[in-house]
């Protein structure tokens, strides 16, 4: 049963545009390439997400590859806002996702200093059911110690999951791991992939099963207390008529009280139901 959605940050929910932002720089497309080697294309650069190494240290590591572009390096790596910038997508999916009854998840290689100086752009992660940065824990995608600290920390099967990342070697490593797994290419092709695991795999609500019992049998007195209603109303006893005042009253206070705890169930999983007006809204 497939009950969580757990993405990647970078390129899936957030646009990681490191091109344009070092382009602000008035930089040539020379030193452009030389910067990048020193940096983003550099295995120094996943030390910046591990946060293990001082952003002193890595800042020495990026001028040491390219010392000619020192002032440059210095200049671009003083301030990353800017950097990351949210899709115009990713509030209004996670809330349609979790309203669809998933729990959702991140799982991303993300610095001290990103979430830092681009919290902007990262200020969703509060709406998610739980995540892991590879800076808090210092382990990076793919190592499998990450995916397994996620699997700890919230309590989650992988098999009940499904992984989402934009590059093939994270996408191994949940595979590796036990999850279900889906490389980002777009949010259509995402959608469509997620619905063809889920039907094939089976979904679960992550409503409780006491929950949905409760929901049958509140919607099951209803239907049965307006037919008993409807039959009193036509038998001319005094019997009949103080039933159908019970019946009545009944029928009006249960759909209340009915609409109330799917209300409450609701804020306790921490999801919108119909009992919410909000989930009448349509979410940009």
């Amino acid at each position: 049963m497939i009950k969580n959605i757990v993405f990647d940050i970078g390129n899936v929910l957030v646009d990681f545009g490191w091109k344009p932002f070092f382009e602000r720089f008035n930089i040539t497309d020379e030193e452009l390439d030389k910067i990048a080697k020193a940096t983003v294309y550099d295995p120094i650069w996943n030390e910046i997400d591990r946060g293990v190494m001082s952003e002193e240290e890595i800042l020495e590591r990026f001028v040491a590859n390219a010392p000619d572009m020192e002032s440059k390096i210095r200049e671009i790596y003083e301030n990353f806002q800017g950097l990351l910038k949210i899709f115009d997508y990713t509030r209004g999916w996670i809330i349609d996702l979790k309203r669809r009854g998933y729990k959702v998840y991140c799982l991303s290689n993300m610095s001290f200093k990103a979430v830092r100086e681009c919290w902007d752009a990262l200020s969703f992660i509060e709406e998610l059911d739980g995540y892991i940065l590879s800076c808090d824990v210092k382990k990076t995608k793919p190592e499998p110690e990450i995916y397994e600290l996620l699997f700890k920390k919230y309590n989650l099967k992988p098999e009940e999951c499904i992984f989402i990342d934009d590059l093939e070697k994270n996408i191994e490593g949940g595979k590796a791991a036990g999850m279900h797994t889906i490389l980002f290419k777009g949010v259509k092709e995402t959608e469509e992939q997620i619905a063809k695991i889920a039907a094939e795999q089976g979904f679960t609500s992550s409503y409780t099963k006491g929950q949905r019992i409760a929901a049958v049998i509140c919607l099951a007195l209803i239907i049965l207390l307006y037919l008993a209603t409807a039959v009193l109303a036509f038998i001319k006893t005094p019997f009949a008529r103080q039933m159908f005042r019970i019946t009545l009253g009944a029928t009006l206070i249960l759909p209340i009280l009915t609409w109330i705890y799917i209300w409450l169930a609701g804020k306790l999983t921490g999801k919108r139901t119909i009992a919410d007006f909000k989930f009448f809204e349509n979410d940009k």
